[in-house]
């Protein structure tokens, strides 16, 4: 019992293994592509498509333009078109999107010229007076005539306290919208990580020649590798554990790290508010730091070292991805199972040798499991592993007893015969 119990966990293990590896992948393509803030402007655009019919080329502008444009995008880098994928913001407040439109619509941020129509079209849609962005639009165009640039934004900021109702009415309809968006924007990107995923088991099944019959035929007839892989199961749990488990976000690693350096009081006390919300951004979130600062005398060193604190953290979650892959590489090396072959390939000298009509069936197959997710194989493991002690516990007992029963034989006395 014990004996397919543990062939059982061992083969577990190992999809285990593979795909915790493939979830770092896709962690780190997902990364590099920047499918968050991507799928982000995608969803943007659509909304913007849908509040204002028929102007998908101009709302798609204006997306990128919101999404990559300074006070939203958390990236350092220029505006270049081989930059293009890194510069989308990867969250976003509703708040802040309905500002910046409403300060290209006006001309506070400069844009073309689709854009800005766009931009007046959108709040007109929702609600905004056609006359009242014109006039704001005017007073800030005659201020940078007139090289007055400050008395125009004085002058547009008392043109929209004046229509404030009808802005905060837009606003509120605005976030609606909003909410829909970043639903639709975390289902294409939870869409697209599944689709990677799949891609990457494909790759590492045919890549690594995995064929499920081979690795279950392996474990249950080599009981050395069997025991060596199910020794390792509880150091893989943990490992599983810390990888897939909802863990802070670098930004929150990162303000945690600066505030408990932080020995004045007044600087704690002053930062007391200031909690991290799961659409804040780098940007955003200094700005809210500054605010919470003003009138600090130390404020531009301040927001120096939390820039120097992030960018440390960005760097020890590179170097924790990297030490994972290796940790969970190294777990399996210690079992004898060859995961990456060291010197020839499992069926020949070649890659391309040995694909038999079997082995193609068990690869797929071996697609098919990985495709699962680790989270699937992290599940199992545990059950598993929880059902193997229980096993193991009730035939120490049976043991025991049958112990306990022979012993009592022994000892009781002979009746005369």
């Amino acid at each position: 019992m014990l004996d397919s119990l543990d062939t059982l966990i061992a083969f577990v293990l190992i999809m285990l293994m593979v795909s915790l590896l493939i979830t770092i992948a896709v962690q780190m393509v997902a990364s590099l592509l920047n499918l968050r803030g991507l799928n982000l402007a995608q969803a943007l655009k659509r909304t913007l498509t849908v509040i204002v019919p028929n102007t998908d080329e101009n709302a798609k502008k204006l997306a990128n333009y919101v999404s990559k444009g300074r006070f939203l995008s958390d990236s350092s880098l220029p505006d270049w078109r081989v930059c293009k994928l890194w510069r989308h913001a990867a969250a976003i407040r509703p708040e802040e999107v309905f500002d910046a439109i409403q300060r290209i619509a006006i001309g506070k941020e400069p844009a073309e010229a689709t854009v800005v129509e766009s931009a007046k079209s959108l709040l007109i849609a929702l609600g905004v007076d056609k006359q009242i962005l014109d006039d704001a639009a005017k007073k800030i165009s005659d201020g940078k005539a007139a090289n007055t640039l400050t008395a125009g934004y004085a002058a547009t900021t008392q043109i929209l306290s004046a229509a404030k109702a009808s802005i905060d009415a837009a606003g509120e309809k605005f976030k609606d919208w909003a909410c829909i968006c970043q639903e639709r924007a975390q289902q294409w990107f939870t869409m697209h990580t599944r689709v990677l995923t799949i891609l990457l088991a494909i790759i590492a099944a045919i890549g690594l020649q995995l064929d499920t019959v081979d690795v279950f035929k392996l474990l249950s007839s080599n009981k050395a590798v069997r025991d060596k892989l199910v020794a390792q199961s509880s150091a893989i749990t943990s490992q599983a554990e810390k990888t897939l488990s909802d863990s802070k976000t670098v930004l929150q690693t990162a303000y945690d790290a600066w505030l408990s350096s932080k020995t004045d009081d007044k600087v704690k006390a002053a930062l007391t508010s200031v909690k991290i919300q799961p659409t804040d951004t780098r940007e955003t979130f200094t700005a809210r730091i500054a605010a919470a600062l003003e009138g600090n005398s130390a404020k531009a060193d301040l927001l120096k070292s939390f820039d120097g604190a992030v960018n440390n953290a960005v760097s020890d979650f590179l170097k924790t991805h990297a030490q994972v892959y290796a940790k969970i590489r190294g777990d399996l090396d210690k079992t004898g199972f060859e995961l990456f072959p060291q010197t020839e390939w499992r069926w020949g000298r070649r890659w391309c040798d040995g694909w038999t009509k079997k082995h193609v069936a068990g690869v797929l197959f071996s697609i098919a499991l990985l495709s699962l997710g680790a989270p699937f194989w992290y599940n199992a493991l545990k059950n598993l592993a929880n059902l193997r002690s229980t096993v193991a516990q009730n035939i120490s007992k049976e043991q025991e007893q049958a112990q306990k029963q022979a012993d009592e034989g022994k000892n009781k006395p002979q009746q005369p015969v």
